[in-house]
C-alpha cells in the first residue's frame, strides 16, 4: 500500500527537472508534464490551447498527447520572437 501511495505522490509532483531541448533529438516526444516543467504553463492550459488550435502542435500516440521537440522548439521561438 505504501508503494502505491508513494508512486501517486511522485506522479503528481511538479518537481520534474525540465528537459534540455538542446540535447534532445528533434523527433523526441515530450509528455504534457515535461512541457509543464519546461514552460511553467499548467498541463490543462496545453489541453485548452490544443482544443483551440493554439500552443505547440500535439502528436497523439494511442490517444495520449505528446509534443515533438521540433514542434516545441518552433513554438517557443515563434513565441519569443513575438514578445
Amino acid at each position: 500500500m505504501a508503494a502505491t501511495a508513494q508512486k501517486t505522490a511522485k506522479d503528481t509532483s511538479s518537481d520534474l527537472a525540465p528537459p534540455d531541448l538542446a540535447k534532445l533529438p528533434e523527433h523526441a516526444l515530450l509528455t504534457p508534464k515535461q512541457l509543464h516543467s519546461l514552460t511553467g504553463f499548467a498541463v490543462v492550459t496545453f489541453r485548452v490551447w490544443a482544443a483551440n488550435g493554439r500552443g505547440p502542435k500535439v502528436t497523439r500516440i494511442e490517444g495520449a498527447p505528446r509534443y515533438m521537440v521540433r514542434d516545441v522548439r518552433e513554438w517557443l521561438e515563434a513565441h519569443h520572437a513575438a514578445t
